[in-house]
């Protein structure tokens, strides 16, 4: 004999399969944009432009005196090129991302826009392939290309989580696409290197295996993609109810006018973006400059790289339970708070006896950062989670963060004294546990704050401060190298940022942030449905 469920509970049941899918899909897109970052930006482009731009620009070294110090000029030059292009790159879409996210809320087309620019950025990014030595302005223009088309795609791949989010469920869903997002990048990522250090064993050289990179990432950016294309719903356009000027761009900008000089009203926010901005700094700082610091103390590459793959998958479960640690109806919330705290607490301790031994080998690390984290789980399950039981039921999303910036602090503090490539692989573990998490938990928290009528204009400005986050860490770090000829007081110098940011971070009210938020939304939708 069968069963079948009442009506009810059958429309219940499909209702919740729908949500999950729907945040599925939505997540998914962080794996598509990753590999943009992780692959193409972080790792195979900037060294290849080199490449195949110094031999162009060789001539600029007519004027010295032999043909390395010519070299050396041109990559200079080529270097030079690459991070103007970057600078470029991010003020152009930090300018017109609001803009376009505005405009995306008028005409009711976040989902469209975000697409469309994942098109265009896909494509550039698989054009790449085409980038042989000289052809470094066709370079130049592509990877401003991609990463103008990434960035207003963040931005507004952002703006679509609360209109498919429940209320409370937020910190989850954001938490799982940076999850993701992190694994699906490390996976691209590793795939790539396993290709380009094997190249001459499939018959290819150094260069094609680099180009081929650069085809899978709009390959991937593009697929991944599909499921968000076809799954999440367009929300609804909210133009101008009173006040249009009968043409969406000119209303974009008179709607972004009228945000930018109310301050006042959205005072709880813009105190978030600030602490956003300056946090950012700190976290930006170590992400790019993790590699270069690593190489001025003498590191070996393969470590450094190594360490860079390794974070990306060490930050996929921490950032899950990053999202689970605000949430009351979590029941592991306290064992997850308890394995941070061990984390940070014992990395720092393995740390210190490697830098006193000196000589601790690849799988010896190895071996202690499992061991570690094996004996913290038992903490976690046993002991921890009635230790931090009080602590934890204190955690809101925001001062979940104030915990993953705190543990962010010991990270340049630690720099100071790293002397071997046994700590920079648990370094880069520490880095992991936290930095997927507190993204994550500050996308959630600017989101409850934002109207979800202007999610795209918010995200927008949201998008501003980030895009802006990487100037000062990298021109402190510079500043301190140049006074001091000593990394170690540079990266030190990083630690500014998380104080400052945290300071700041604890002047935001986000009860009183969420609640003109929720009153902007009922205003407009009053607004609308008088007309």
């Amino acid at each position: 004999m069968t069963t079948s469920l009442p009506a009810a509970d059958q429309a219940t049941a499909q209702a919740e399969k729908t949500y999950h899918r729907r945040i599925t899909a939505w997540s998914l897109y962080d794996v598509a944009d990753h590999a943009v970052i992780t692959t193409m930006a972080g790792t195979f482009f900037p060294p290849y432009f080199i490449a195949i731009a110094a031999p162009a620009l060789v001539l600029a070294g007519k004027a010295v005196s032999n043909q390395a110090q010519a070299d050396a000029l041109a990559r200079d030059t080529a270097s030079n090129y690459y991070a103007f292009a970057v600078s470029l790159s991010l003020l152009i879409a930090a300018i017109v991302a609001p803009v376009i996210g505005t405009y995306a809320d008028i005409q009711g087309q976040r989902k469209r826009i975000l697409v469309l620019s994942t098109i265009v950025g896909g494509g550039f990014a698989s054009l790449m392939y085409a980038l042989t030595t000289g052809r470094w302005v066709l370079a130049l223009v592509l990877y401003i290309g991609t990463q103008i088309a990434l960035n207003i795609a963040l931005g507004l791949n952002s703006s679509l989580l609360p209109h498919i989010t429940r209320p409370g469920d937020m910190n989850r869903a954001s938490s799982l696409g940076y999850a993701m997002g992190y694994f699906g990048g490390g996976v691209l990522l590793a795939a790539n290197t396993a290709l380009f250090l094997f190249a001459k064993n499939l018959g290819l050289d150094s260069g094609t295996a680099v180009r081929i990179a650069f085809l899978t990432v709009g390959i991937w950016w593009i697929a991944f993609t599909i499921p968000m294309a076809l799954v999440v719903p367009e929300p609804r356009a909210v133009p101008l109810a009173h006040g249009s000027r009968g043409n969406a761009l000119l209303d974009a900008f008179t709607r972004l006018g009228h945000t930018l000089s109310d301050i006042q009203r959205y005072r709880q926010l813009f105190i978030m973006l600030i602490a956003f901005w300056l946090y950012s700094e700190g976290i930006g700082a170590i992400i790019l400059l993790a590699t270069a610091y690593g190489a001025a103390l003498g590191l070996n590459t393969a470590v450094l790289i190594g360490t860079l793959l390794m974070t990306q998958f060490v930050a996929f479960p921490y950032a899950l339970i990053y999202g689970r640690i605000p949430s009351p109806s979590s029941h592991w919330r306290s064992a997850f708070v308890a394995m941070l705290i061990w984390t940070a607490v014992t990395m720092p301790l393995l740390g210190a006896y490697a830098n006193l031994s000196g000589n601790v080998s690849l799988p010896l690390t190895f071996a202690l950062i499992a061991g570690d984290q094996v004996l913290g789980a038992l903490f976690a399950w046993v002991v921890g989670r009635r230790l931090f039981d009080t602590l934890t039921r204190s955690l809101d999303p925001k001062r979940a963060i104030i915990l993953g910036l705190l543990i962010y602090t010991i990270i340049p503090i630690w720099g100071f004294f790293l002397k071997t490539q046994a700590e920079f692989f648990m370094i880069g573990w520490l880095v992991g546990t936290v930095q997927g998490g507190t993204q994550a938990l500050s996308r959630a928290v600017y989101a409850d704050m934002s109207p979800r009528a202007k999610s795209g204009e918010f995200f927008g400005l949201y998008g501003l401060f980030e895009k802006f986050a990487g100037i000062l860490g990298p021109l402190l770090y510079a500043i301190v190298g140049q006074l001091t000829h000593d990394p170690r007081a540079s990266v030190t110098s990083i630690t500014v940022f998380f104080v400052a940011g945290l300071l700041v971070l604890g002047r935001v009210d986000v009860v009183k942030g969420t609640q003109v938020a929720q009153a902007e939304d009922a205003t407009i939708e009053a607004a609308h449905v008088a007309d």
